[in-house]
């Protein structure tokens, strides 16, 4: 996607604060630990399961992918989009290319009227449930992309059962994980957790790489809400309590008053 545009007038701000108490790992950083994890994925001889929300989060995940395929950097030879609407947002990018950040695009030897083959020529796209129960029949070197991004339901905890308890795989979280998740009790460390009625043994090994959050960190927070003019009043929203009193606190520092506003609060405008 392009850059985000700075904002300058507002009476009231909204603003999330998912990432409020810390700030991400440089991409270049995180594009490298990514490339270790599918390394070594390749190296073990196991899977690779990717949990990502359809909108956003797993086309920039088939981005980078993508990049490590044209840099001959990407072992596996198998990458699966398991989840319909996925598919349908994916081809929906595609569709509309033009809107898309016209640089990045060369990166991947994309023309304005290339096809999503080239993109990523390993890709298999599984719409059935047929074509999707099929890649349980595969035990090593795939790729596997599937909602639900924090493993509340979806095709990726059907996943689960097939690869959670083995060794060999690597389970690579790339997006936030709210608490009470299935995917939050794996960032944890659970040792046993229960999918589909029944108690799995995590075995895999779980990847936490959060510099691919589409939710910017701290600082880019702060430099967002400091190009405002005249003092709107800011509101903190989409966060967990404990990271918005520390982003209100960081905004404080910087001249930016913020409020917290509870469950049933009425705000005048």
């Amino acid at each position: 996607m392009k850059e985000p545009e700075k904002l300058f007038d507002a009476d009231l701000v909204l603003m999330e604060s998912t990432y409020g108490d810390r700030d991400h790992r440089p991409l270049e950083e995180t594009l490298e630990e990514f490339a270790q994890v599918l390394e070594e994925a390749h190296a073990s001889g196991g899977n690779v399961l990717i949990p990502a929300f359809a909108v956003g989060r797993t086309q920039e995940i088939l981005y980078h992918l993508s990049v490590l395929y044209h840099e001959g950097r990407l072992r596996q030879q198998m990458v699966f989009l398991d989840s319909p609407m996925a598919i349908k947002v994916t081809e929906l990018y595609h569709r509309a290319r033009k809107s898309l950040d016209a640089e990045d695009l060369k990166v991947l030897n994309i023309a304005a009227s290339g096809d999503v083959g080239r993109y990523l020529p390993i890709l298999r796209m599984t719409r059935t449930v047929e074509e999707s129960m099929a890649i349980n029949r595969i035990h090593g070197g795939a790729i596997i992309i599937a909602g639900a991004g924090m493993c509340t339901g979806g095709r990726i905890v059907h996943h689960f059962r097939y690869n959670l308890e083995k060794p060999n795989t690597r389970l690579v979280i790339v997006g936030f994980q709210a608490a009470g998740t299935l995917g939050r009790q794996l960032v944890d460390g659970a040792e046993r957790v229960r999918v589909l009625g029944q108690e799995l043994a995590v075995r895999a090994k779980v990847h936490t790489i959060g510099g691919f959050s589409a939710h910017a960190g701290q600082s880019q927070l702060i430099g967002w809400a400091g190009a405002f003019r005249d003092h709107p009043r800011f509101y903190l929203v989409h966060g967990e309590p404990e990271t918005q009193k520390v982003l209100k606190d960081a905004l404080a520092e910087s001249g930016i008053e913020a409020e917290i506003p509870l469950y049933g609060d009425c705000i005048e405008l």
